[in-house]
């Protein structure tokens, strides 16, 4: 142990406490919190534990995630690791692959389907609801591209992984290497919408089938520690009055039933309320991700916190 980081530490906390008859215990607290935070992340990437960061699936709730990142990256967290499904994988590819915040809300704000499916047409969705023919989501994957370019998994900057399914066999499968849009495109993928995407004699379809919050893939790209955010719904005041309504629903169901097992591999678990979002009507992903900064603004303490127990032994080390 560093007995002249443990002096200091001493000597800071002794300081604060001869100034309790002006502090709340809640403001000693902070005070504590903040010496040890900013201790915590000035520690070199190899003194520390590795942490990762885990975003849900959940369709439109998931845009909660931009507010999520926004308020982690302003606090410092270090993030050595992500991984995501579906929105998740979304949000977490455009982040690393640099896309400013700014950007992502302005796609947010104004929703464009056509950047999801040239099939969206009126002759598209007649041949979908005669059940001629699923759309194409081949339009994201050139989306995606055009926003980021060609972008592999390989190039960035913090290792990613995504899960897709096969819907042939019902096995996930993983994309942390090989084109980045191909990824996002199958994490994304939702089956009964989309035409499954054709890979390597597999048939992808969106991962929140098989893991709705991949904690497991964070964990096996070598998170010690991990922060896992859950879009979560809230489905008491409506029912669905639309077959893809009936088909999201039921995907988010059997989606919170995969999150519970997920839930215990974390450190930390962040659960949004971000409740039943309609999405036809884009004053709501508005607030979705005003709901996901300030839930995370609210529990960044608790997240402080926990992570700073966790590497007691490297902060006084």
């Amino acid at each position: 142990m560093n007995f002249k980081v443990l002096k200091l530490s001493l000597i800071f906390i002794i300081f604060c406490s001869s100034f309790s008859f002006a502090l709340t215990k809640k403001e000693e607290d902070a005070i504590v919190r903040d010496f040890l935070w900013a201790r915590f992340i000035n520690l070199p990437a190899d003194k520390r534990p590795k942490t990762g960061l885990t975003l849900s699936a959940g369709g439109m709730r998931g845009l909660s995630h931009v507010g999520t990142l926004e308020v982690l990256k302003e606090s410092g967290l270090p993030i050595d690791y992500m991984s995501g499904t579906s929105m998740g994988c979304i949000v977490s590819s455009l982040y690393l692959a640099g896309m400013p915040f700014s950007r992502m809300r302005q796609l947010a704000y104004n929703p464009d389907f056509n950047y999801l499916s040239k099939d969206i047409s009126v002759i598209g969705v007649l041949k979908y609801l005669l059940g001629d023919k699923l759309f194409s989501s081949e339009n994201f994957q050139n989306f995606i591209n055009s926003e980021v370019g060609h972008l592999r998994f390989e190039d960035l900057p913090i290792p990613l992984a995504c899960a897709s399914a096969d819907i042939k066999t019902g096995e996930k499968v993983v994309f942390d290497s090989g084109p980045l849009a191909l990824g996002v495109r199958a994490s994304m993928n939702l089956p009964g919408v989309f035409e499954p995407v054709q890979y390597r004699h597999r048939y992808l379809v969106d991962g929140g089938v098989v893991d709705y919050m991949p904690v497991d893939l964070v964990r096996e790209l070598g998170a010690e520690w991990v922060l896992s955010v859950f879009a979560l719904p809230d489905y008491s005041r409506t029912v669905p009055s639309t077959i893809l309504g009936y088909i999201v629903r039921t995907a988010d169901i059997r989606g919170a039933v995969l999150a519970e097992n997920s839930e215990k591999n974390a450190n930390f678990l962040l659960g949004v309320r971000v409740g039943d979002l309609d999405f036809t009507h884009p004053d709501q992903t508005i607030e979705a991700i005003e709901i996901g900064s300030r839930t995370t603004y609210e529990q960044l303490d608790a997240i402080k916190d926990n992570l700073l127990l966790f590497s007691a032994d490297y902060v006084f080390k």
